[in-house]
């Protein structure tokens, strides 16, 4: 069987006193104090610590002997006694080991295993005995208090070797093994060691030595993840890779083959227009003799390599390899976590193994029984004894007068988690009512907590009922900074509710429910279990956003990296991307949303602008201009009159933010007044030419750059060419049916005025909209 013993907090005192000192303060002390001390015969102060001890015949402690009596009774027997009330924690089965440890320190050592005690105790305990040695208390949260009489042993540093340098959980036997070596070890390298552990302590704290179950969730949870994200993401980049080589272009020929032919056709076609227009004799013959020699040989070369089968270059071989080697690595990357966890997480248990018997779970009921069989009134020797020599007359008088409700039974006995009812009061006095037959009133005192409870078997009265709606004040004591409980008047309370009990017949029963909760089983959950599910989808949603931060890294990246290569291929100041140059031929939609979206940005813009901004008197013109010219809308104009003044409202809109941002030049694009200011240069004089003039006009700065940067600029360069260019950057607007466009500068009575500038539209607007 199994149970938990480690618990994480460690309390307790250390130290060491001399034997002679601490008999003498306890022989010399006054009989008050040793009343308080002792609850139970007071021993007179020049008897011998032997002749304290009342005895019976077969060696056992006589009825009200003190707690040090009884505890020195049982460690003459034997030299390790382990309380019988932390079956759980610190089973009486252990005896024998803690024995084998205790030979370890070369010196006589008495072990005593109780639930609470302190340095005192084992002075009194000593005093009953009348042994000198190592006395050593392994009390609860496996912590340790010695004291060394008659012996030179370094108990304090001992002791504090066994605080400091016991990891958190390891249990009681820990505890006491690393105790009873640092007292193997001698003073210089005990306290040395101490002092290594205090400083590490303070610095690290202390190492747990098991996990908990939430833990191992912990542990599959992230097993669930490691189990999808490693071998998805290798996955997703052997993927990545693949592609990468599939995107490549797979020639079927050599590289010189595919460069010469195409070469060869637009010199063709250039030499012949050249020819036609009398461009050059150089121009006409020389460029298309070489283009002619040169298709001949390409079309040769191309014919030769049809015949032969294409050759496979190694980027399409490295293709088809990759995604085989990318299935065999993720499943590879998978079966290595599995196969890894074990040893990554190679926890098994939560605590130390304790072989629970039954007999450790049955010997204190055992000893309450007995000691109940002797008297109404049983003390636990394990704890401080909470009823004095001094009551026990009172109370078993008062029982005495009790026994027609009753009989009523008193035991005094710790309760907790690491007992044999798991705490369960109930269940710990229907176990010692089965055991001792009796029916009756049991009360049961807890002497660490206070805490007082009673039950009834077969009394049909309703004592427990009258007990219950007492005060709580009577069931649990009240905070004292002296640590009073203050039993007897609250024990003189639940006997007065017993004494107070009527008759119900069949209100108690007199089997109760005695079955003890199982041990607890400290082997951990399995690997792969619990949390691991929860873990997969955690890990299929974590890989998923993992993947999609990818994509978007490298989307980005592409984009900076296009960008630096175009304006390194390219010197001219940068376009702006905006809605307004993303196309040259918009819908009425677009028109539509356009206008509405700058009207309302302009209008919160000027709200918010300085009043002495320079530029807010243009943008208020505008703004008026602009919605003067949206609120005239004739809903019987045609199509191409709608599209150019909402064209026009967008075009004053934009100056108008124009203006707020210091930008105040009064032209406008001659090819898209949507581009807004005209600070380009002036249009080039084949735009004239072609019919979009006049040669005054002026051109945004990214029109005046693309058409340099096509090559339209050039004096070679043709009409028909210089037509596509700048009719692919004129605003075209749509006109009377959804496939025609008619040029901006005729669309309508508004829009046109732009070619004079903003305050000519401006003027226009407001004259369409009949203001003066």
């Amino acid at each position: 069987m199994r149970t938990l013993s480690g618990i994480r907090r460690r309390s307790g005192t250390f130290g060491a006193r001399a034997g002679t000192a601490l008999a003498a303060l306890v022989l010399l002390g006054s009989a008050g104090t040793a009343v308080a001390a002792e609850p139970g015969t007071v021993p007179s102060a020049t008897a011998t610590p032997k002749a304290a001890a009342t005895t019976t015949p077969n060696g056992r402690p006589a009825d009200g002997a003190t707690q040090s009596e009884r505890l020195a009774a049982e460690l003459r027997r034997n030299p390790v006694y382990v309380s019988a009330d932390r079956p759980r924690g610190l089973p009486r089965s252990l005896a024998p080991d803690i024995a084998a440890l205790a030979e370890r320190t070369g010196v006589p050592t008495y072990v005593l295993a109780l639930p609470a005690g302190d340095v005192t105790l084992l002075g009194l305990v000593h005093d009953r005995l009348g042994e000198d040695g190592l006395y050593v208390l392994i009390s609860d949260h496996s912590s340790i208090t010695a004291s060394a009489f008659g012996v030179d042993v370094p108990a304090e540093e001992a002791g504090r070797i066994a605080l400091y340098g016991t990891p958190y959980g390891a249990g009681p036997l820990a505890a006491f093994e690393s105790f009873a070596d640092a007292i193997a070890s001698g003073h210089d390298r005990a306290a040395a060691r101490a002092d290594e552990l205090y400083d590490r302590y303070h610095e690290d704290g202390k190492p747990d030595l098991y996990i908990s179950s939430t833990d191992r969730q912990n542990q599959n949870l992230l097993l669930g993840l490691a189990v999808v994200v490693i071998p998805g993401l290798v996955l997703a980049l052997g993927i990545r890779l693949s592609r990468r080589r599939s995107d490549r272009p797979q020639p079927t020929g050599t590289k010189k083959d595919t460069g010469s032919r195409a070469p060869a056709v637009r010199l063709e076609k250039g030499s012949g227009k050249g020819s036609g227009k009398g461009s050059g004799k150089g121009s006409g013959t020389g460029s298309g003799k070489s283009s002619a020699t040169g298709s001949r040989k390409g079309s040769g070369k191309a014919a030769a390599k049809s015949k032969a089968p294409a050759r496979t270059t190694w980027p399409a071989s490295r293709r088809r390899g990759v995604l085989p080697v990318t299935v065999v690595a993720t499943v590879a990357a998978a079966v290595a976590v599995v196969l890894a966890a074990p040893a990554v997480f190679p926890q098994t248990v939560d605590s130390p193994y304790l072989d629970v018997t039954q007999d450790d779970l049955n010997a204190r009921v055992e000893e309450v029984a007995a000691g109940l069989a002797a008297g109404p009134i049983y003390q636990d020797p394990s704890t401080a004894y909470v009823l004095t020599a001094a009551d026990l007359p009172t109370i078993r008088q008062r029982i005495a007068g009790l026994a027609p409700k009753g009989p009523v039974h008193v035991l005094a006995t710790t309760t907790g988690s690491d007992d044999e009812s798991g705490g369960d009061s109930s269940t710990l006095l229907a176990r010692v009512h089965q055991r001792t037959g009796q029916d009756g009133v049991y009360v049961l005192i807890d002497p660490v907590s206070g805490r007082i409870d009673l039950e009834t078997f077969g009394t049909d009265q309703d004592s427990s009922r009258r007990f219950m709606r007492l005060p709580s004040g009577v069931r649990y004591p009240e905070y004292r900074r002296d640590g009073d409980l203050r039993v007897m008047p609250r024990l003189d309370r639940t006997l007065d509710a017993v004494a107070a009990a009527r008759p119900e017949k069949g209100y108690d029963s007199a089997t109760q429910d005695t079955e003890l909760p199982p041990l607890h089983d400290n082997r951990l959950p399995g690997l792969f279990s619990s949390d691991f599910g929860p873990g997969i989808m955690l890990g299929t949603m974590l890989l998923g956003a993992l993947l999609l931060i990818a994509w978007l890294v490298i989307a980005i990246a592409r984009a900076v990296l296009r960008s630096r290569r175009e304006q390194a291929a390219d010197p001219s100041p940068p376009q702006h991307s905006g809605p307004r140059h993303a196309t040259a031929l918009p819908s009425v939609r677009q028109l539509r949303s356009w206008a509405s979206a700058d009207v309302r940005e302009l209008t919160g813009r000027l709200a918010a602008a300085d009043q002495d901004a320079p530029g807010r008197a243009r943008a208020w013109d505008c703004l008026d201009a602009a919605e003067l010219l949206a609120d005239s809308g004739d809903e019987h104009s045609d199509g191409i009159t709608e599209a150019g003044n909402l064209a026009a409202v967008a075009v004053l809109a934009r100056a108008g933010l124009a203006a707020l941002q210091g930008q105040l030049d009064p032209s406008l694009c001659r090819l898209n007044p949507l581009h807004g200011e005209a600070t380009g240069g002036k249009v080039p004089g084949w735009l004239a030419d072609i019919g979009i003039g006049p040669r005054s006009a002026r051109l945004c700065p990214a029109c005046h750059y693309a058409l340099r940067g096509s090559g339209a600029n050039r004096s070679t360069t043709d009409r028909a060419a210089r037509e596509r260019e700048a009719a692919e950057r004129l605003l075209g607007l749509p006109g009377a049916d959804s496939r025609s466009r008619t040029a901006w500068d005729e669309a309508g009575q508004v829009l046109p005025a732009a070619r004079e500038g903003l305050e000519a539209l401006i003027l226009r607007a407001r004259e369409s909209a009949s203001v003066q």
